[in-house]
C-alpha cells in the first residue's frame, strides 16, 4: 500500500470522523480524504463533477481545476480547516483543496437547561459527526482526538470518545478506553446501562459522569484533563468523571474577576448546605429539641403553630412532596403552561394551605428557601441527589433531632470523600494528585 495512503488510515484509527474513499476523476484513481465532521462529502463531489474536469484529465490538471496546492501528511491540520486531500494512485502525490463545509440539520439554538448570561448561542445536537464538527471549530487544535466506538443491540448506536492528547489523565483515559472496549458489543438505552457499562452499579446516588450541552464547557471540562463520551443522537456530552467541582463551578465564571468568580462558587456552596439542611434543622428543633432555641425565637415559632393540627415533621415531609410533585410536573409541561403551573402550585396552593391552618407559616418559609436553594446549581442533573438526600436528612431529624441531622451530615460527607471514579476521588480538589498531571 503507498505511504500516504497508510499514514492517513494510520491516523484515521485514532480519528473516526477522519474518511477515505476512492473515487475515479478524470483518467485518475484517487483517494479522498476529509473530515466528515467539517466537510460536506456529497456536496463536495458534486462540486468536483462539476468543476469542468475532462475524462482524459491528467494529475496536474485535476489539481489546477480544484485550485489545489502541494499537500503532505505533516501538513494534516490543513484538513481541520475543511480542506480535502486527493492522494494519486501511487500515493507519492497530493494535493490539498477547499471542500464544502457542513450545514447543520436544524437551526442553532441557546442551550435550554443550561441558561448562562452572554454566553455563546450554540448548543450540543443530535448527529455525533455535528458536534464533534462543533467541538473542533472551538478548540482549532491537532490534539482533540475523536476515538469511534459502537454499541450493538436492537440497534447499532454510534460513539465517539473525545480527549484533548496533551491534557488528558492517562490512567483516567486508559480506564474508560477499556471499560468501553470490553462492553463495545453491548447495548445501551439510558443512564443506567452507562453506569453498568463503566463497572458502577445501578443504585449509587452519583453516576460517574455528568451531561452538559454547552460545548465551552464540555472543552473546559477536556483542558482540565478529563474525557468526553459523545453519543449519535443525543444533543449532550457525558464528562468523565463527575467530581464535587461540577456542582459549584463553571466555565463561565471565569468571565469575571477572580474575587467575583470566587464568591459566586462560595454562593453556590452556601446554597448547597441550605438546600441540604435548612428543612431537617426547621424540624430538629422545633419538634424534637426546642429547648435549644432562645426563648422568644421559641415563643414565636409557638405562636405560629396554634392550631395546626400535624406535627412539624410531617408538615415538612408533606409539603416536601407537593413541592417535588410541582417541579416534575413543571419540567414535563410545555413552557405555555408551566407558568401556569408555578402559580397554581407555588401561590394559590401555598397561601391556601396556610389560610386553611394546615401548616404554618413558617415551614413555607423554610422549604421556600430550601427549594430556591437548590437550582443555584449549575446543572439541573446535580440536583437530583441533593433533592434525595434532603428527604433522609428530614427523617432522621424529625426522629433523633439534632443528633439524627448530624450524622446523617457526616454519612453524607464520609460518603463523598471515598467515592472514586476511574481512579480519581470524587473530592478531587482536595487531593494532592490532580487531573492531566
Amino acid at each position: 500500500m503507498s505511504q500516504y495512503v497508510e499514514i492517513v488510515r494510520q491516523k484515521s484509527e485514532s480519528q473516526r470522523d477522519l474518511k477515505m474513499k476512492l473515487l475515479q476523476v478524470g483518467s485518475e484513481n484517487m483517494w479522498m480524504v476529509a473530515y466528515e465532521s467539517i466537510v460536506d462529502w456529497e456536496e463536495t463531489i458534486l462540486y468536483i463533477w462539476n468543476s469542468g474536469i475532462a475524462p482524459e484529465a491528467s494529475y496536474s490538471d485535476i489539481c489546477s481545476r480544484l485550485t489545489g496546492k502541494e499537500w503532505s501528511p505533516e501538513a494534516m491540520d490543513e484538513l481541520l480547516q475543511g480542506q480535502a486531500v486527493f492522494i494519486d494512485a501511487g500515493g507519492r502525490h497530493a494535493f490539498s483543496f477547499q471542500g464544502k463545509l457542513n450545514t447543520l440539520t436544524r437551526a442553532v439554538s441557546r442551550p435550554e437547561n443550561e441558561s448562562m448570561p452572554y454566553a455563546p448561542a450554540i448548543a450540543f445536537m443530535e448527529p455525533l459527526a455535528t458536534n464533534i464538527g462543533i467541538l473542533r471549530k472551538m478548540i482549532n487544535s491537532p490534539s482533540l482526538t475523536a476515538e469511534g466506538f459502537q454499541f450493538t443491540g436492537v440497534g447499532n448506536k454510534e460513539a465517539s470518545l473525545i480527549y484533548l492528547t496533551e491534557h488528558v489523565d492517562q490512567e483516567l483515559l486508559q480506564q474508560v478506553k477499556s471499560a468501553l472496549q470490553k462492553t463495545s458489543g453491548k447495548a445501551i438505552h439510558n443512564g443506567q446501562e452507562l453506569m453498568q457499562i463503566f463497572g458502577y452499579n445501578r443504585l449509587e446516588l452519583l453516576a460517574p459522569y455528568y451531561k452538559t450541552e454547552v460545548p465551552s464547557q464540555a472543552v473546559s471540562s477536556m483542558t482540565n484533563g478529563r474525557v468526553l463520551l459523545m453519543m449519535d443522537g443525543e444533543p449532550v456530552a457525558y464528562v468523565l468523571p463527575l467530581i464535587f467541582s461540577d456542582f459549584i463551578a463553571l466555565e463561565w465564571d471565569k468571565q469575571f474577576p477572580l474575587l467575583i468568580m470566587l464568591a459566586l462558587r462560595f454562593l453556590r456552596l452556601v446554597s448547597l448546605l441550605v438546600a441540604l439542611l435548612t428543612p431537617g434543622l426547621y424540624v430538629a428543633l422545633v419538634s424534637v429539641n426546642p429547648e435549644t432555641l432562645r426563648i422568644e425565637l421559641a415563643l414565636s415559632i409557638a405562636t405560629s403553630r396554634i392550631g395546626i393540627p400535624l406535627p412539624t415533621f410531617l408538615e415538612m415531609l408533606l409539603l416536601l412532596i407537593i413541592s417535588e410533585i410541582s417541579i416534575e410536573a413543571t419540567q414535563r409541561l410545555p413552557k405555555s403552561i408551566a407558568g401556569a403551573n408555578t402559580v397554581i402550585g407555588g401561590i394559590v396552593l401555598g397561601t391556601a394551605i396556610v389560610e386553611a391552618k394546615l401548616v404554618s407559616s413558617l415551614v413555607i418559609i423554610v422549604l421556600s428557601a430550601s427549594v430556591t436553594a437548590n437550582f443555584a446549581f449549575p446543572n439541573y442533573l446535580n440536583t437530583l441527589v441533593i433533592r434525595v438526600m434532603r428527604c433522609v436528612i428530614v427523617v432522621l431529624s424529625g426522629i433523633f433531632g439534632i443528633y439524627g441531622l448530624f450524622a446523617a451530615f457526616l454519612a453524607i460527607c464520609l460518603y463523598a470523600c471515598s467515592i472514586q471514579r476511574f481512579g480519581i476521588p470524587f473530592m478531587s480538589f482536595l487531593a494532592s494528585r490532580k487531573l492531566g498531571q
